[in-house]
Order: structure tokens, then C-alpha cells, then sequence
């Protein structure tokens, strides 16, 4: 076993594999169990916030260790069980490590718009347009359920009806808009659109 990873060419490809695995590990266990230190640092850092997701590019430590995972293991694969030989295999590794590299920069981005994208104020939803999920009853009656999509995500809230028109129940998958919103109970008030 020893042999066939570390005998011949292939630590060129086993050791940036393993380092690479090893870094992706330790950062997925300290994640995992909130691994922090004591370390107190003052600085100003000035971001642009407009582009969430940023701070993971190319030459991020993850997208480094992601492309020395995926170079050595596909590297290692390839030099081993291909008839390629040394040089193939190092073409089809780096090919390999820069797409795994991409692929996580992409989910990391992903994963981060995900999170800018949660934290919305019911206020927002004051004028939009939405669809019934719940059906909302008669004014006075109970409270039904709408779905709104607010900054490129869907929020579910609570809504009744109020006012003249408000006297028949506004079934599921009617479009609604909603006119006003009671901040107190976070309830929206919506009529048919």
C-alpha cells in the first residue's frame, strides 16, 4: 500500500492529496466543534458589501486546498490506473484541481448568499405581490398563510383580510398584494391583486 502511494512519481501526486485532504479536514472538524483561539486582534478592514461572497476567491485557503485535493487524488488515480503515463496524469490533475477548486468557490459564494439573503424586515413586504398558501378566511374569521419572495428568497407570513372587500375567503394559489402590515403581531394584511 505504502509502495503504491509513495513509490515511483506518485508523491508527486499523494502529497499535495493528502495535504490538501488533511487542511479541508482540520478546518471541517474545527467548524464542527467551534474551534477558535484566544486571540484578540484590533483592525479596521473596509469591505464591499455589495458582493456577497467575495472574500472566497481563487486564492482563498480553501480554494488552494481544494485544488491540491483534487489534483492529487485525480492525479494519483490517473497515474496509476490510466496508461497516460507521468505527463497525462499531470494535465488530467490540474484540470481536475482547477475544476474542484471552482466548484468550491462556487458553493462557498452559494452558501453565503444563502445566509446575506435570510434577514429580511417584515416592512419589505408592504406593496408586494404574493400567492396564497394558506387560504386566507373572511375579515374577522382567522388568519391564513401567504408566500412572498423577498430578496431572491421565500418567506412564508401569516395574513388576513380587512376592509369593504373582505367578505369572502381568498383560497390557495389566489395572487394577493399586500397593503399593509401589522408590525405588532407581524400579520400582513392583503387583498385579491
Amino acid at each position: 500500500m505504502m509502495d503504491s502511494l509513495f513509490g515511483d512519481l506518485a508523491p508527486w501526486f499523494t502529497a499535495p492529496a493528502l495535504l490538501g485532504t488533511g487542511f479541508l479536514m482540520i478546518q471541517l472538524v474545527l467548524g464542527e466543534i467551534g474551534g477558535d483561539g484566544a486571540l484578540d486582534l484590533d483592525f479596521d478592514v473596509d469591505i464591499d458589501g455589495d458582493h456577497p461572497g467575495a472574500e472566497f476567491g481563487w486564492l482563498s485557503l480553501q480554494s488552494i486546498s481544494a485544488f491540491f485535493m483534487g489534483y492529487g487524488w485525480i492525479g494519483f488515480a490517473a497515474y496509476r490506473f490510466l496508461d497516460v503515463g507521468f505527463t497525462g496524469a499531470a494535465m488530467i490533475a490540474v484540470l481536475a484541481g482547477v475544476g474542484v477548486a471552482w466548484l468550491m468557490v462556487w458553493l462557498l459564494r452559494s452558501f453565503l448568499k444563502l445566509q446575506n439573503n435570510t434577514n429580511v424586515s417584515i416592512q419589505q413586504a408592504r406593496g408586494m405581490v404574493g400567492e396564497v398558501y394558506v387560504t386566507v378566511p373572511p375579515q374577522g374569521t382567522g388568519r391564513g398563510e401567504v408566500v412572498l419572495v423577498i430578496n431572491n428568497s421565500r418567506h412564508s407570513y401569516f395574513a388576513v383580510q380587512d376592509g369593504d372587500a373582505a367578505d369572502e375567503p381568498i383560497v390557495t394559489h389566489t395572487r394577493v398584494k399586500v397593503r399593509d402590515v401589522d408590525t405588532a403581531s407581524n400579520i400582513l394584511i392583503v387583498e385579491p391583486a
